[in-house]
């Protein structure tokens, strides 16, 4: 990587997949681009948070997101950490950081954001904080892509957080992997118990490929009344990876808590971590095809859903989402439904779209209100909080990343506002994420 300047076109604050896909998108193009994360490493809920595998993101066989996302995925693919759509932290890690290396941008990790410096509605710079030392650096152009909307927060500019009537946050979740299930087993009792299990599980497993197995009711609903198993957790549900026998779980439900504070993901590393320990006993004690499967690891830091979103020249909405909108700025598309893992006293949501269909997420979303020269993508992307649920997954937020590098690009390269640009400009550059071709 270069060495560190003091200025430079672009600044990225959040190294997860949005500022990976906005900060390669940005540098290819020829824009100097910094990336500020606060990890040693990227990657973000990719990898610090373990989150595999990628939902869906196709339409009739057809890729919805292409570009800086399947360069991920190929990089993966080529060091064998990637089947289907699941795939290692190691792995995306690692690809992560070819492709900003190839990309000539520049990486500033272990960095805390402090402040944000503003003139008027325009931001000049960010102070960040490195081994104790505070240094100024300035841009052109901000995009914020760390999830929690920090430079949005910082730099004053308007968000919101959480369900618009009652402030409630999504559940949070502590992925972990485990190694030496015997799958085979575990699928023969899947399919001979079909009531313990999801409604929506297939039972035609092809065991080359990626098996999601969710449910386990019964040996939940026993260990929850036996005081062995926290009563949050609901079910247990694993998809294994690329190499037999692992499996990656999505399975604790940590409820109560607000991501966005230091004292609350606390308390949520302690309670994920005791549901993890309780969720692992029970398999290894009670399930069949889990007796010799052993803990391999945990996710550096739980997994946050939800918490501040940005306003935006445009909010993606519910019904955006149900009705599969369409937009002349569009410039990412996709078909993940409103998914809401509810808190207590709320029920979860899962809506699919009708098959074949897809939605369109349009430029003006990740432009910030009132700001100008900051744009948002990935989970701080503006949406209501069902807009939210549904464009928060991995490959949705890698396009909208990758659209604002373009964006980004483009008022460098004509020295002009980020609203001054043409949004068709924009579309020529994410082609690949919406071009309808084949569908």
């Amino acid at each position: 990587m270069k060495n560190l300047k003091l200025k430079y076109d672009i600044i990225v604050a959040g190294a997860g997949i949005a500022g990976i896909s906005a900060a390669v998108k940005a540098a290819r193009l020829g824009a100097s681009v910094l990336l500020v994360e606060h990890y040693g490493f990227v990657g973000g809920m990719s990898t610090a948070g373990m989150v595999s595998p990628f939902m869906k993101h196709k339409v009739n066989d057809e890729t919805l997101v292409r570009g800086i996302f399947e360069d991920i995925e190929n990089e993966m693919i080529n060091r064998k950490g990637m089947i289907d759509n699941g795939f290692y932290a190691s792995s995306f890690r690692a690809s992560a950081f070819n492709l900003l290396n190839d990309a000539n941008s520049t990486l500033l990790l272990n960095a805390q954001i402090n402040e944000v410096i503003k003139e008027h509605n325009n931001i000049k710079a960010i102070k960040v904080l490195v081994n104790g030392e505070e240094i100024t650096i300035e841009a052109d152009v901000f995009i914020d892509t760390t999830g929690d909307a920090q430079l949005v927060y910082l730099g004053n500019f308007p968000w919101v957080k959480g369900d618009e009537k009652t402030g409630k946050l999504q559940a949070l979740t502590l992925f972990f992997r485990m190694a030496g299930i015997d799958v085979k087993t575990v699928t023969e009792y899947a399919k001979q118990h079909k009531e313990d299990f999801f409604d929506w599980m297939e039972y035609d497993f092809d065991f080359s490929k990626i098996i999601s197995i969710a449910g386990f009711f019964s040996f939940v609903k026993r260990a929850i009344a036996q005081k062995k198993l926290q009563e949050d957790i609901q079910y247990i549900f694993f998809t294994t990876l690329p190499d037999s026998g692992e499996g990656s779980f999505n399975t604790s439900n940590i409820l109560g808590i607000d991501g966005s504070t230091s004292e609350d993901l606390t308390k949520a590393e302690l309670l994920g971590r005791n549901q993890v320990h309780q969720v692992v006993k029970l398999l290894q004690e009670e399930v069949p095809g889990f007796e010799n499967a052993i803990l391999l690891e945990t996710a550096v830091q739980v997994g946050v859903r939800e918490t501040r979103r940005a306003i935006g020249d445009y909010i993606v909405t519910g019904d955006d989402i149900k009705f599969a909108h369409k937009f002349d700025d569009a410039i990412a598309r996709g078909c993940y439904g409103i998914d809401i893992h509810g808190q207590k006293d709320e029920d979860s949501r899962m809506e699919h779209l009708p098959e074949g269909d897809y939605y369109e997420i349009p430029l003006r979303a990740l432009i910030v209100k009132d700001a100008e020269n900051l744009l948002v993508a990935g989970r701080c992307i503006s949406s209501t909080r069902e807009g939210h649920s549904a464009l928060r997954i991995q490959p949705t937020s890698a396009a909208t990343g990758e659209a604002c590098g373009a964006l980004a690009y483009l008022a460098i390269k004509q020295r002009k506002k980020i609203r001054e640009i043409d949004f068709k400009e924009v579309q020529k550059l994410v082609e690949e994420n919406i071009s309808k071709k084949n569908l």
